[in-house]
């Protein structure tokens, strides 16, 4: 038989086992990055207020629950992709951005309600997005849609202890980690990946994985990194 045509037969079973059986070739499977990010030490947090005077002490955080909620992972250096834009909200409750981290694809659009019994004024300086909301009081909100990726700081202009961080991702790769610090980062490119866990005060730490297709890589953190 000649070899052209052998070839020929062998590509054609194999295209009739795919559709037969419903399993995707091996190039098309996903290639996941399952990891757990734990913070090893409290993380002090000022709420110097004027409206709100008993909560006017340093608060310790309970580091293994509440801060997992302000860090983000993702794939560094990751190819841009079509995303689907979300609609969040960071609301201002307590003097507080709530929540102070949340992570959005290009093209989301961010409310900003006011919970608080005074007025609040909303804006930021960064070159990805700057704006300024203006003064608005509780039950009022306002928007912005953020269409550049990077990071973008934001405070508020009567309260100069308020900040929050949105981080915008031209890519689907990137998570915020459950309660117990589990996250999951799909379908990621195949190959030698660097994947970097964010903190909003601890900075970030990056790792070295190998993303194989078809099969989970693992990269788990705890931040910040152990002093050697």
């Amino acid at each position: 038989m000649p070899r052209a045509l052998r070839a020929s037969l062998v590509a054609a079973a194999g295209l009739a086992a795919v559709i037969l059986t419903g399993a995707q070739p091996a190039a098309q499977q996903p290639n996941t990055v399952r990891g757990r990010v734990e913070i090893g030490i409290p993380v002090t947090t000022r709420r110097a207020t004027s409206a709100y005077p008993t909560r006017s002490v340093p608060i310790a955080a309970l580091a293994s629950t509440s801060e997992l909620r302000h860090v983000v992972v993702y794939l560094k250096d990751a190819p841009a992709r079509a995303v689907q834009p979300m609609h969040v909200e960071i609301r201002q409750r307590d003097e507080t951005f709530v929540p102070r981290v949340v992570a959005v694809t290009i093209g989301s659009v961010v409310d900003f309600p006011n919970d608080d019994p005074i007025y609040h004024n909303v804006f930021s300086l960064s070159r990805v997005r700057s704006f300024n909301l203006g003064r608005y009081p509780r039950g009022h909100s306002r928007q912005v849609t953020f269409d550049k990726p990077g990071v973008v700081k934001v405070y508020c202009d009567i309260h100069s202890h308020m900040s929050a961080t949105v981080m915008v991702f031209n890519h689907p790769w990137f998570a915020v980690p459950a309660e117990d610090g589990r996250f999951e980062l799909p379908a990621v490119p195949a190959g030698d990946r660097e994947i970097t866990a964010w903190h909003e005060r601890l900075g970030d730490t990056t790792q070295r994985v190998r993303v194989e297709i078809g099969r989970t890589a693992t990269a788990d953190f705890v931040l910040p990194v152990p002093q050697q």
